[in-house]
């Protein structure tokens, strides 16, 4: 029997899920087209009121896992065999774009376990083909089916297709197998219409945000780029600052999103350095006041340039907070800000940029001891550093100087720093 192109292509990984069976043809009991989704929605929850309840909780809980691919994946094989109990077998298979193959993202056996779920790539191909959700039997001529599907003991099955914007992007389907005596009905088919509509505007929202971060994503990364093609000192300097302050940030406590703005903005904090002339920038002797006034603008410009960046919701604060790791909490840093009114992640910033600096080589010095670094920062405890962050350094320093700097051994002069390592 030859065999039918089909209109889609499977990724390499997931063809275990077709093999052996492409000759085994259904029959159809029943069928729905997808577009008559919403008036099967609206006739269920018109005549049972526990599916429309079920229905609002898996909105709800969808919407709660919008951004989380393995939680959301979680909500809806939950739902699935919440909705469906008869069901034995639940497999999701979808694609994120045209261009991609079929992906199985969900394949469990009621029981909870990762299985092997035969898919009929007769019953797929036409489900995407003609946006109909279907209810059919394998044949019973089991001399035409393949091994595997007469191992697998599917009795009966529901599919309905995963739609945006009129073309379906992927399947659900859920089985029932020997030795389970539950039947699919023509109702369980509409239901799985309603359900499968909600699946794909779930799946579409989590690709749309994956899209959306990598887009982000990019956007850091191409900044940190051109301040590389600026000044490559200024950016390798930016990333060990970054290091230095996460390990501050996570010594703290801070929550995940806390975490996030710290990283970004410390990645970012210096970006402004591109606006300070070469002649000002690559200096090695002391400035005068005019050079040390160009100096102290790159602060503002970088505000002004990540001010013009689209942020996530949770991270609008990363143009201040890069901005501010300047300043000093008795106020005399370049935007005056004092105390409080200092964000806890400029602070952190602020911190764990002096301490790279000094404890770096720069063109016109030689590195400083961790321990007179952290010498200098006691020094200005209370009045150019939060006291907790300069202690909380104190306590990572060892991890840090390894992980950042690769020094595996700290100076001798630093008998503190390895006593608290050693304890």
């Amino acid at each position: 029997m030859s065999e039918e192109p089909l209109p889609f292509e499977f990724a390499p990984d997931e063809l275990r899920f077709l093999q052996g069976d492409e000759f085994a043809e259904p029959t159809v009991l029943a069928w729905k087209a997808a577009d008559d989704v919403e008036q099967a929605c609206s006739q269920l929850l018109r005549t049972h009121a526990l599916v429309g309840e079920l229905l609002l909780a898996l909105v709800r809980e969808t919407a709660a896992a919008r951004n989380d691919e393995a939680q959301l994946l979680d909500v809806i094989a939950r739902f699935a065999f919440r909705a469906f109990p008869e069901a034995t077998h639940h497999l999701l298979v979808a694609r994120e774009h045209e261009e991609a193959p079929l992906h199985t993202l969900i394949a469990r056996a009621r029981g909870g376990s990762g299985i092997r779920v035969p898919l009929s790539r007769t019953i797929v191909e036409r489900v995407m083909r003609e946006n109909h959700a279907l209810l059919y039997v394998q044949a019973h001529e089991t001399s035409r089916a393949s091994e595997s599907i007469v191992l697998s003991r599917l009795e009966t099955a529901i599919m309905a297709p995963l739609m945006s914007k009129g073309r379906s992007f992927g399947v659900l389907q859920l089985d029932v197998r020997r030795p389970s005596k539950g039947r699919f009905t023509p109702q369980d088919m509409e239901m799985l219409s309603v359900f499968a509509s909600q699946v794909s505007l779930s799946l579409e929202h989590l690709w749309l945000h994956r899209q959306q971060k990598l887009a982000f994503q990019s956007t850091i990364a191409a900044l940190v780029h051109s301040l590389t093609l600026k000044d490559a000192d200024t950016a390798e300097h930016s990333v060990r600052v970054q290091k230095v302050a996460l390990a501050i940030g996570h010594k703290l406590g801070l929550d995940d999103v806390a975490i996030e703005v710290l990283s970004t903005a410390a990645l970012l904090h210096d970006l402004g350095k591109q606006g300070v002339s070469d002649e000002v920038l690559f200096k090695t002797g002391k400035f005068n006041e005019a050079e040390r006034h160009e100096m102290e603008q790159h602060a503002a410009h970088t505000q002004g340039i990540l001010d013009m960046i689209q942020y996530p919701s949770h991270l609008w604060d990363v143009p201040r907070i890069a901005a501010y790791h300047h300043e000093k909490l008795d106020g005399t840093g370049p935007f005056g800000i004092a105390g409080d009114d200092i964000p806890t992640a400029a602070r952190i910033i602020s911190v764990a940029d002096v301490f790279d600096a000094l404890v770096s080589s720069r063109r016109y010095r030689a590195a400083m001891k961790p321990s007179r670094v952290l010498g200098v920062l006691e020094a200005g405890k209370g009045r150019d550093f939060d006291p907790l962050i300069v202690d909380a350094l104190r306590a990572v320093v060892p991890d840090v100087m390894l992980q950042v700097y690769a020094v595996e051994e700290l100076d001798s002069g630093d008998e503190d720093v390895q006593e608290r390592r050693a304890a």
